[in-house]
Parts: C-alpha cells; sequence; structure tokens
C-alpha cells in the first residue's frame, strides 16, 4: 500500500507539472537520486576550503571570461565597421540630394526666366492696348464735354433757368430781390428780372457809374463749379458789364470760400464776386452796400488803368486767356491721371496673378514626383515585424510594371527611385550589401503586398491598379 510523504518547498519555488505523472516507484527512486546527489556535494563543498573554492570558481569561468572579451572585441570592430559604412551611405545621399536640389533650382530659374519674358511681352500687349484705349476715352471725352456744354446751352434757353428745381429759384430770387432793397436811394438804381432770358443771369443791376449781373443761388449744398463758368460765360457775353455777383444764400461757393467775400478777374475789363452765405450774416444789406463800394472803387481803377496804358490791358487780357487754357489742361491731366491709375493698378493686378502662376508650377514640379512614389507605397508596402529581407530590386521592378508609362514619360530612373526609397526607411532597416552607392540594398521591417491582398484592397481605392507580377521579379524569400 503507497505511503504519503509531506514535503515542504520555497513559496517563490512552484512544483514541476511531471510529478503528479509519476507513479509511486517513481516517486522513490527520484527522492533517492536527489538525496544522493545532493548529499555527494554536500560532502564535496565541506572537504574544501574558501580558497579553493574561489580557485576553482576562478578555473571553471576562465574560459568563458575569455569567450566574452572575444565577443565584445568582435562586436566592437563590427560597430567601427557599420558605422563607417552608414556614415558613407549618409554622405553619398547627402551628395545625391544636394545635386537634385541644384537641378531643381537650375529648372526652376530656367522656367522662372521663361515666364518673365512671356510676362513682359503681355505686360506690353496690354500696355499698346490700354494706350489706345486712353487715346480714345480722351478723344470721346472731349466729344462728351463739347455735347453737354451744347446740351446745357439747350436746357438753358428752354427752361429760361440754369437749374431744374424752381421753386426754390424763384425763392432765392425773391429773398435776393428783397436784400437789394438796400440800393433803392442809390442814384438811377433799378433792378431788372432777366431770369427768362438764358445768358443773363437772374438780374441786372443798374446804377449811374456801372451795372452789375447777379446770379442768386439757395442750395443746400456748395455751389459747384458748372455754375462759376456759367456766370463767367453770361458776363463775358455781356461785354458792357464790369461786374458780375455770384450771391450763395445759404452755402459756400467751390474753391471760392476761404473769406465771405472774393474776387475772380476774367479780363482787365470783367471781374465775378463771390459772395458766400449771404443770409448767414446778421446784416445782409450792408455786406452787399460794401461789395458795391468796393467795385465802385475797383470800377475808378479800370477806367484810369485803360486810358493811360492800352498795349498793357491788351497784355493782361492774353494773360487771362493763358490762365483759362491753362486750368482746361489741368483738368485733361487730373482725367489722364486717373485713367492712368486704373490702367496701372490692372498691370499690378496682372503682375501678382502671374505670380501665384510661377510659384503654384514651381511647387508642383519639385512635389509631383514625391507624391506620385508616396501614393504607390501606401497601396504596395506594409510594415512587418519580423526579420523578412527584400532586395531594393523588387521593389523597383514592382514600380516600374505598375507606372510604365509614367516612368517613360517623367524619365524616373532605378537610381533615384533607391534615393525615394530611403527617404521613407530608416537607416537602420537598410543592408547595404556594397560599397558602390549605384548597387541594390536590402530592406528590413518592410515586405510587398501580396497580389491577393491587392485584389481584396482594390475596391477601397479611388484608382485601380492593376498589377502584373513577373517571375523574375519575384524574391526567392517572398515567393517561399
Amino acid at each position: 500500500m503507497p505511503k504519503t510523504v509531506t514535503i515542504t518547498i520555497p513559496d517563490k519555488d512552484a512544483v514541476p507539472e511531471i510529478i503528479s505523472s509519476f507513479s509511486p516507484e517513481e516517486n522513490i527512486l527520484m527522492l533517492k537520486i536527489g538525496s544522493d546527489c545532493l548529499r555527494e556535494g554536500r560532502n564535496v563543498v565541506a572537504g574544501l576550503t574558501q580558497k579553493e573554492i574561489y580557485n576553482k570558481i576562478k578555473e571553471e569561468s576562465k574560459e568563458e571570461v575569455k569567450k566574452l572579451e572575444m565577443d565584445l572585441i568582435v562586436q566592437r570592430e563590427m560597430s567601427k565597421q557599420m558605422e563607417e559604412k552608414i556614415g558613407k551611405i549618409y554622405d553619398g545621399q547627402v551628395e545625391q540630394l544636394k545635386k537634385q536640389i541644384e537641378s531643381m533650382r537650375e529648372q526652376i530659374r530656367i522656367y522662372e526666366s521663361g515666364n518673365k519674358e512671356n510676362m513682359q511681352k503681355e505686360i506690353e500687349k496690354v500696355r499698346e492696348k490700354y494706350e489706345i484705349v486712353l487715346q480714345e476715352k480722351d478723344n470721346q471725352n472731349k466729344i462728351n464735354r463739347e455735347a453737354v456744354e451744347k446740351l446745357q446751352e439747350s436746357v438753358i434757353q428752354l427752361t429760361n433757368k440754369g437749374k431744374s428745381n424752381s421753386a426754390k429759384g424763384s425763392e432765392g430770387e425773391k429773398e435776393f430781390s428783397e436784400y437789394a432793397e438796400t440800393f433803392k436811394d442809390f442814384k438811377s438804381f433799378e433792378l431788372v428780372d432777366k431770369h427768362t432770358q438764358g445768358g443773363q443771369g437772374d438780374f441786372h443791376m443798374h446804377f449811374e457809374e456801372f451795372d452789375v449781373l447777379v446770379d442768386a443761388k439757395n442750395y443746400k449744398k456748395k455751389v459747384p463749379i458748372d455754375q462759376r463758368e456759367k456766370i463767367k460765360k453770361d458776363l463775358i457775353k455781356n461785354e458792357h458789364m464790369t461786374f458780375a455777383w455770384l450771391v450763395s444764400l445759404n452755402t459756400s461757393i467751390d474753391k471760392y470760400d476761404k473769406s465771405p467775400i472774393m474776387y475772380e478777374w476774367i479780363n482787365t475789363n470783367q471781374c465775378i464776386v463771390y459772395i458766400n452765405n449771404l443770409a448767414g450774416f446778421e446784416e445782409p444789406h450792408k455786406i452787399l452796400r460794401i461789395v458795391w463800394f468796393t467795385c465802385k472803387e475797383l470800377f475808378n481803377m479800370i477806367k484810369d488803368e485803360n486810358a493811360d496804358v492800352s498795349e498793357l490791358t491788351e497784355l493782361k487780357n492774353k494773360q487771362f486767356k493763358l490762365i483759362d487754357k491753362i486750368k482746361d489742361i489741368r483738368k485733361h491731366i487730373r482725367e489722364l491721371n486717373t485713367n492712368m491709375n486704373q490702367t496701372r493698378n490692372i498691370v499690378q493686378s496682372m503682375d501678382e496673378q502671374l505670380r501665384e502662376i510661377i510659384e503654384l508650377e514651381s511647387s508642383n514640379i519639385v512635389n509631383s514626383n514625391f507624391s506620385l512614389f508616396d501614393d504607390w507605397w501606401e497601396k504596395n508596402v506594409e510594415p512587418t515585424n519580423d526579420e523578412q529581407v527584400v532586395v531594393s530590386t523588387d521593389f523597383w521592378l514592382r514600380f516600374k510594371q505598375d507606372n510604365k508609362s509614367i516612368v517613360k514619360e517623367m524619365e524616373i530612373t532605378v537610381d533615384k527611385f533607391k534615393q525615394y526609397i530611403k527617404s521613407k526607411v530608416s537607416i537602420s532597416n537598410l543592408v547595404v550589401k556594397s560599397k558602390n552607392a549605384n548597387s541594390a540594398f536590402d530592406i528590413k521591417g518592410f515586405k510587398l503586398r501580396s497580389v491577393d491582398n491587392m485584389q481584396g484592397e482594390k475596391s477601397n481605392m479611388d484608382e485601380g491598379i492593376v498589377v502584373e507580377l513577373v517571375e523574375g521579379a519575384i524574391n526567392k524569400k517572398t515567393k517561399k
């Protein structure tokens, strides 16, 4: 009958599973053999001194130490060789990248120089075109100005007024006629309403010494330049009159508002008086009387000057006409400057658009090849966790087979393709077999996807890729 024996073992140790399969005879045999071995070991250790134990351990470990030292020397030498190889590979890659960058820069310079010539030709064409347009526009403006002047004269003759709002004109004329009552005590004074006669102003004021043409304006805004030109033409038409008064009742007169009363001589015998905001003065009647006395003094000076110096008077008249022509020329110059500014803005906008086109094309030239390779890499290559090695030639054959027309069109060579691979794979995953920079190399941690996986993922791709594997393009390990 078998006996049960209780044996105590440490908590951290586990009982071998094979013990449960032993028979009672095997159990007793295991205990006897183990006990004998342990007893022999104790006897051997007990018979040795501490020094003998140390020497024995030293002798036994000497060979292992030598072996470890040799392994360290070998590993150190291999590390040096590997560092030299990696350094050469890195230097070669840097040199090739520098050559590629310089080549791309040269292509961009050629492209930019060609575009500059084309852009300059286009700009010259545009300039010629707009010079013709500007010339035609000047002619058209001249015709339009003449037509507008004729139209204004026709409207004035038809309506018997210089402005469209008859109600406001009547109110202004009535208000000025009330102010003009201040001259009723002047000798031979007479106020004649002329607003129904074209080219005569609103009123004629007759005095014993001289006559005055009056045009009263009841505007809410500044009296514009066209009204000044109108009264100037009316005064020139009435050669017997020396003075014309342009009276703005409630606002100022454009360009002649620096003081309440201003004067403009249009020739040596005729002068226009500009009166700003007459109704705004506390006593408008006194303002009109002051203007009249000033005109009287000017009239006396004109009479004396004309009587003594006739030649000087003629020269002054020519000068006034010259000033009028200069004013017209300045007006044309302002219009021309406006048109030139518009043309300059158009040319500048075209320059900006052409610059953006050049930048876009330059970026496409640099990035087009890399984007093609990235798309192919994502669809055909996958990482692995094993030590599987693939030759770079296999990658090239697959890429060339998938992109036959593009490789030929874009002149993608096997050396350029190897540089693409090195840009996607770290140096630690590259195994260089030869010192020649153009020779093939092995790639660790990556593999080509199988044809089955490619077909299974084909439905998820935006653009389908038909893969045909040539017998010679399959690596032996991949084939296995």
